[in-house]
């Protein structure tokens, strides 16, 4: 297959577009800079007639000079953090119509990385995208530094789960994405269902990661970690379970929203150490289910949601003791303990701490 014929996913016979499904990224490796720019309107003819595509520059979107009979939208120039994302998806979504598409192309963080490894390898990699990493990603996110780089204009990058997390955050949903080695093209609809912008504040980007969590009786609490995952992650997880599914160990399947220093921090369980402020704060005690997403609490049989509703979350879960595989497993193993619980806390309690111990220190049993 050509790279042309890679570009163009395999939905389309003639006649009428058909409307696309969610899907999995095509990545294309190419040289050529411009080839995904050149295939644009081939692209967008997949998803709706090329006539009712709107080609518009960010300016234009800026100034607020949309047109108010726009069937579908594409951003005809390459957007940047700078452009502020947010308020540009916002103003997107109030002109169009609820079956409309819009497109856009980025140069996320893991295309500007790609490029990267095109030219360099081994130590001269790792030496360079290591200070790259740390100017236009880690230091913009840090308090002190942000409005920094905000008044030098520098540039920040963006990665593909922050892009997706953004549009789910403003009330789109994906609908594809196409990737090169130099650019991304996302298309998107917009979700009637859903726009969190809202009701919810914008996603902190710093450090210390403030989540919603099933606390007793059902009652959300905010718990605190370690940002291990790209800004706006929390959107994802639902187009995640969609795509992906549910790896062994309870995870999503290739979960694009963990950051690569967020993988080591999870391995040693650095990442939930600011839970002990939760601790303290009496929102969980130091045995017990884990906290969780109201998504991934709503995949629970309803006698196990019940289960949970009547308990405090814990620092340590009953997962450590009995490392089950499947999620299946993961209910069942965190049902056991609640029964159990329910008739000898102490007892329970005590036998758990030692299994998990057993695990961690022995069997070196680890985070994902």
């Amino acid at each position: 297959m050509s790279v042309n014929e890679a570009i163009l996913p395999e939905r389309y016979s003639g006649g009428a577009p058909q409307p696309p499904l969610i899907s999995l990224p095509i990545t294309v490796t190419t040289t050529d800079r411009h080839l995904l720019h050149r295939q644009i309107p081939a692209v967008l003819n997949r998803y709706a007639r090329q006539e009712s595509w709107q080609f518009v520059c960010l300016e234009e979107v800026h100034q607020n000079k949309l047109q108010p009979t726009i069937q579908n939208l594409y951003i005809d120039e390459m957007l940047l953090k700078a452009h502020g994302p947010n308020w540009l998806f916002g103003q997107v979504r109030r002109t169009l119509a609820s079956d409309s598409y819009f497109a856009f192309r980025v140069t996320t963080a893991e295309n500007i990385k790609a490029c990267i490894q095109q030219r360099l390898s081994g130590v001269s990699f790792y030496g360079y995208y290591g200070v790259h990493f740390l100017v236009r990603r880690a230091l913009p996110k840090l308090k002190g530094f942000r409005k920094i780089c905000r008044l030098l204009n520098a540039p920040v990058d963006m990665s593909k789960a922050e892009i997706i997390g953004r549009l789910m955050y403003n009330g789109f949903e994906l609908v594809d994405i196409i990737e090169t080695v130099d650019e991304t093209l996302f298309v998107a609809k917009i979700n009637p269902l859903n726009n969190p912008s809202e009701s919810k504040a914008e996603s902190n980007e710093g450090c210390l990661f403030r989540m919603q969590r099933i606390g007793k009786h059902g009652k959300p609490i905010t718990v605190y970690k370690f940002r291990s995952m790209h800004p706006y992650a929390e959107y994802v997880q639902e187009y995640l379970h969609k795509t992906n599914g549910i790896d062994l160990g309870g995870k999503f399947k290739n979960d694009f929203r963990v950051s690569t220093g967020g993988r080591l921090i999870r391995k040693y369980w650095i990442d939930e150490l600011p839970m002990l402020i939760n601790l303290l704060k009496g929102d969980i005690k130091l045995l017990g289910v884990r906290p969780i997403s109201e998504h991934y609490f709503s995949l629970y049989p309803e006698a196990a949601q019940q289960l949970r509703r009547q308990h405090k979350p814990g620092l340590l879960p009953p997962y450590y003791a009995d490392l089950p595989t499947t999620f299946e497993q993961i209910v069942q193993s965190e049902v056991n303990y609640l029964t159990r619980y329910e008739r000898d806390p102490v007892a329970t309690d005590l036998t758990y701490l030692l299994k998990i111990m057993k695990n961690i220190v022995i069997h070196k049993a680890r985070s994902k």
